[in-house]
């Protein structure tokens, strides 16, 4: 028969013990931001619809080659005020149109959506159409 190791025995008790506090400490931090996301609309289905009060345009200092292009934005706009998720669903073949319009849209300014008299998150589409005159 072996020996029993107590050192060993200490270290796998304390590691066991550590691992199931951060678990739990985890936990929690999922079961807050759970709490936090809530359902987004889309526009159709609220009572009042989200109004953007400022649409930053997109920075033309870096333009393309082609000086034309066009792309197409989902943002989530927050109850809380604050743009959400922002993802580009048409790209233009210029990376730099693209990532101007993706930080534009995170700049916008709006009034939330209102559904049964409180406010809630959208989901709206921002296009950029890009010209150079």
């Amino acid at each position: 028969m072996k020996k029993f190791d107590f050192p060993l025995f200490a270290l796998f008790m304390l590691l066991l013990f550590l691992g199931n506090s951060f678990a739990q400490n985890n936990s929690s931090v999922t079961s807050i931001q759970k709490s936090e996301d809530e359902k987004v609309y889309k526009q159709s289905e609220v009572d009042q619809k989200a109004k953007i009060i400022k649409r930053p345009h997109p920075s033309t200092d870096r333009m393309c080659g082609n000086d034309s292009g066009f792309v197409r934005v989902s943002v989530v706009l927050h109850k809380s005020g604050k743009v959400g998720d922002v993802k580009s669903l048409k790209s233009s073949e210029c990376q730099r149109f693209n990532e101007n319009s993706l930080d534009s849209a995170k700049k916008i300014k709006y009034n939330p959506a209102v559904k049964d008299g409180q406010p809630v998150s959208v989901s709206v589409l921002v296009e950029y159409t890009y010209r150079r005159f």
